[in-house]
């Protein structure tokens, strides 16, 4: 595996961790004590799932990592239409945070390929 590849595992790996604990713990602290946190809480595990697991399929090489990152993004505002189907409730907020973090995964991307064919370039 790549130093690029295991970088994007890393990451992915911590943005899904990160949105395990925003879903496990934050909300429910923010919705337990009656906070109002903007709807962050809401949010915010779609938004960090979305950049996790775009990054973590970054683990094989792929010839159009964006597609990777729009078919993530794409399917998470798909669940959230079926969720709407289903119950009658569609969160807009969830859309939004769903391609925010399509866009914040495609700039990871690009600064990782950056900064690992900088290094690469050094090595040779």
């Amino acid at each position: 595996m790549e130093v690029k590849q295991k970088a994007s595992f890393l990451i992915g790996l911590i943005f899904v961790i990160l949105g395990l604990l925003a879903k496990s713990f934050y909300r429910d602290y923010i919705i337990s004590q009656g906070i109002d946190d903007f709807g962050l809480a809401d949010v915010l595990p779609g938004f960090l799932y979305v950049i996790g697991f775009s990054q973590l399929l970054m683990i094989s090489s792929l010839r159009y990592p964006a597609i990777v990152i729009m078919v993530v993004s794409l399917g998470s505002v798909i669940f959230e239409f079926k969720q709407y189907y289903r119950s009658g409730t569609l969160d807009v907020g969830d859309i939004i945070a769903s391609v925010a973090g399509g866009l914040v995964s495609w700039f990871i991307l690009i600064y990782v390929a950056k900064k690992f064919k900088n290094q690469e370039n050094t090595e040779s």
